[in-house]
């Protein structure tokens, strides 16, 4: 037994820094976070940057699982009011995560009603109800059938609205304030044709129609300090968008790369998901090629061209600049391939800007 004694020994020792390392790592974790948290908490994106008007990529995903981007999301900032287009799952915690007010949220703009372009909204209202203490509903403006939306989003979270509000007291959490109010809007039926939503404080956000038959579809246009952006929203090419987005100076467009589209609906074939491969097939009729979105861009002479929304997925490093070099075959400007937390920045001074914005 003797000879065991060295041994269960050094055991003991080993065990005994283990333990102290793992007590040390703790306490070095608390200690950042405790910066962390101060950091995050005050952050403000917004006040940040510099007057002008700047995109916020909250969600460059689409319905396809893609572990690094949310589903789709876009705020723009103008001067220091914050709109937010479209709300995809996951948009509330990468708006979060870039250091948004999500209490500053005037107003929700819906491209259109696939579930991919909304699923993210009940948890977006209530981080605007908790963030300011919100005391009236989260705006959602949208096509026809918004209303409906927002209307049974609000009753499935009506039980845990009542339970925060009980639980925080009024003042904290007004009833009030929780869970959303729409407005809706009748979508432009005519190419070229455009509705003004927004026309106060130097701002005007514009509706026009977009071809994602057979959703109700719509992009938009915000302009702001002799700025402009443009949302495709889902779209096949569109000569309205193309009318639209005339002079702009950042096109927002979304892809579909149709070389991965073909693997992927291959890959489901061999495997004997048919459901699935024809799911890849119908997809190409009412989204938009690389080619084709540099097509657009180049018609409406826009200033740069970011890429978002991409079909399928990205999971691996490099595989984004196929559907850019796909663009640049019909497009010579700068062309971006976004990711969540990036942040394009158009100064009122002028000139074009990325940066990236993602807290962790």
């Amino acid at each position: 037994m003797r000879g065991w004694i060295w041994p269960l020994a050094i055991v003991a020792i080993l065990a005994g820094a283990a333990a102290a390392a793992f007590h040390f790592r703790a306490d070095i974790a608390t200690s950042l976070v405790a910066r962390a948290a101060q950091s995050g908490l005050s952050a403000n994106l917004p006040r940040s940057l510099p007057d002008g008007l700047h995109a916020a990529f909250c969600g460059t995903g689409s319905p396809l699982p893609d572990r690094s981007r949310a589903g789709p999301c876009l705020t723009v900032i103008a001067g220091e009011r914050v709109f937010v287009f479209d709300a995809g799952e996951g948009a509330a915690e990468t708006i979060s995560l870039m250091g948004i007010p999500q209490g500053d949220i005037e107003a929700v703009f819906l491209t259109h009603l696939h579930s991919d372009h909304f699923d993210g909204l009940a948890p977006l209202a209530l981080q605007h109800w908790a963030a300011a203490s919100a005391t009236q509903p989260m705006l959602v403006v949208g096509p026809t059938g918004t209303l409906r939306v927002t209307a049974g989003l609000n009753e499935a979270y009506g039980i845990d609205s009542s339970y925060r509000a009980a639980h925080h007291g009024p003042e904290i959490m007004p009833p009030g304030g929780a869970g959303m109010r729409a407005q809706e809007f009748t979508i432009p039926a005519a190419d070229g044709e455009m509705i003004t939503l927004v026309d106060d404080g130097g701002v005007r956000i514009l509706a026009f129609r977009v071809d994602h038959a057979p959703a109700d579809a719509v992009g938009y246009r915000i302009e702001y300090g002799g700025r402009s952006i443009v949302i495709s929203g889902d779209t096949a090419r569109s000569q309205s968008l193309a009318m639209a987005a005339q002079g702009a100076d950042l096109l927002v467009h979304e892809v579909i790369a149709p070389e991965l589209d073909r693997i992927m609906h291959d890959a489901a074939d061999a495997s004997g998901r048919e459901n699935v491969a024809v799911i890849f097939t119908d997809i190409m009729d009412y989204h938009t090629s690389p080619e084709d979105a540099g097509a657009v861009a180049a018609e409406a002479q826009v200033g740069a061209l970011a890429l978002t929304h991409f079909l399928p997925q990205t999971p691996i490093p490099g595989l984004v600049e196929v559907f850019v070099r796909d663009a640049r075959r019909t497009y010579d400007g700068p062309i971006y391939a976004m990711r969540d937390g990036d942040v394009i920045s158009l100064p009122s001074a002028g000139g074009i800007r990325r940066s990236h914005q993602l807290r962790f």
